[in-house]
């Protein structure tokens, strides 16, 4: 006999008959014009597996000794299984390994239906509705499960530790509308941060939910929120011209290079100048955005606000105070300016979350709708950018980081 054939014999004869009796109990089912469904037998063997799991854990613990069972269901596409899961007497903690987490008793695919319909709205009711039109199990355990999953994630992706150093961040706020328990539509602002690392992937920082309207002492926490998390040294905050953000950033990120969106800029030349002066102002625009310098940036917008002064004289004032703000992108690289100089792409994390408002009826039901909505798309979101770098930002990685070592005294950068 070879020894594969001898230590398989050993192992057999030490096996109990558990999986025949399985099978025996199959057969005769059979033989009775009966079936055994598959979650019986998923039963069986998890219970039996749990049992010997605790005869295990006790030769290692000869204080206590085994305390019944209790019981739970667990979930899965096939159908509902009950478990018997085995105790032990206090004196050392003892949970069965094939068990999943206390707050995932549920198959992934069904947890991920149930995560569908939570971020789609959906009510405890519905949500049994659907359940039950779709022939799967439902208990408002696996549900509570669930909740208490997407609750724990999101909590941690909303505190999460950031890196300190980044090149860029994005932040913007979308204006939405909340149901409230009176059914009436409220005011509520959605806050979030976009960055770009050194490695040129984007990452979001972060989002944070207001009930009313945007104002600058919320600008202020959310900007403490990225310091207390990490962030600290940012080489350029790129923002729309809301009323308030220049004091915020100058205080709390003093070395950090402020981005006013030139796209912004854009739509508001078109409401700003008459249509006779509209092609030169928007000519004026465009050779902004293509200089090859500061200096030849700095000419063109002069020209642009002597335009306007012809007719806005209070708008050229505006234009030329913030002169500074529009044009930090052209101390970039060429190739990266276009992701220097736009609030783009924290613009588009806003268009999905309109998209969202609009499919669930022009409101969110709740802040729990709302949050594990925002959750679900910018986890997805992020999974997406950490598979594309930015290729400009990676190309003009040792520029960029000379310019960030000026402006942090030749921080570390490693």
């Amino acid at each position: 006999m070879t020894e594969r054939k001898r230590n398989r014999k050993q192992t057999n004869d030490k096996e109990p008959d558990f999986l025949d009796q399985m099978l025996s109990d199959v057969l005769q089912a059979r033989d009775n014009g009966e079936r055994i469904g598959i979650s019986t037998l998923i039963e069986k063997l998890i219970n039996e597996l749990m049992e010997r799991d605790r005869d295990n854990h006790l030769k290692d613990f000869f204080q206590t000794e085994a305390n019944g069972f209790y019981k739970r269901d667990l979930n899965l596409l096939s159908g509902q299984i009950g478990l018997s899961i085995p105790r032990i007497r206090s004196g050392s903690s003892f949970r069965p390994a094939i068990l999943p987490p206390k707050w995932k008793r549920v198959d992934k695919d069904y947890e991920e239906l149930l995560i569908a319909m939570l971020s789609n709205g959906y009510s405890y009711a519905q949500i049994e509705r659907a359940c039950k039109s779709l022939k799967l199990p439902f208990s408002k355990e696996s549900l509570s499960d669930s909740l208490d999953f997407i609750a724990e994630k999101m909590d941690f992706y909303k505190t999460r530790p950031l890196e300190s150093k980044w090149f860029a961040v994005f932040i913007d706020a979308y204006h939405c509308q909340m149901r409230d328990e009176n059914r009436k539509n409220n005011k509520t602002v959605i806050y979030v941060a976009c960055g770009i690392k050194f490695d040129g992937t984007k990452e979001i920082l972060g989002f944070w939910t207001l009930k009313g309207s945007e104002n600058k002492a919320f600008w202020t926490d959310v900007l403490q929120d990225l310091i207390q998390r990490g962030a600290t040294k940012i080489l350029s905050i790129i923002t729309d011209d809301f009323n308030g953000l220049q004091d915020v950033i100058k205080k709390l990120y003093p070395l950090a290079y402020r981005q006013l969106c030139m796209v912004h800029l854009a739509r508001n030349l078109h409401r700003n100048v008459s249509k006779l002066s509209a092609p030169l102002a928007m000519k004026l625009w465009r050779q902004i955005k293509d200089s090859s310098n500061i200096e030849e940036g700095e000419i063109y917008f002069d020209k642009l606000v002597d335009l306007i002064r012809r007719e806005k004289p209070d708008y050229a004032d505006y234009l030329h105070d913030r002169k500074d703000n529009y044009l930090t992108f052209l101390i970039f690289p060429e190739p990266t300016r276009k992701h220097f100089y736009t609030t783009n792409a924290v613009e588009s994390i806003n268009s999905g979350i309109e998209r969202m408002e609009k499919d669930l009826g022009g409101y969110f039901a709740s802040i729990r709708c709302l949050e594990v909505n925002l959750f679900i798309q910018f986890s997805n979101l992020s999974d997406l950018w950490l598979r594309k770098p930015i290729p400009a930002v990676r190309s003009c990685l040792y520029e960029l980081q000379q310019i960030f070592a000026l402006r942090y005294s030749s921080e570390d950068l490693t």
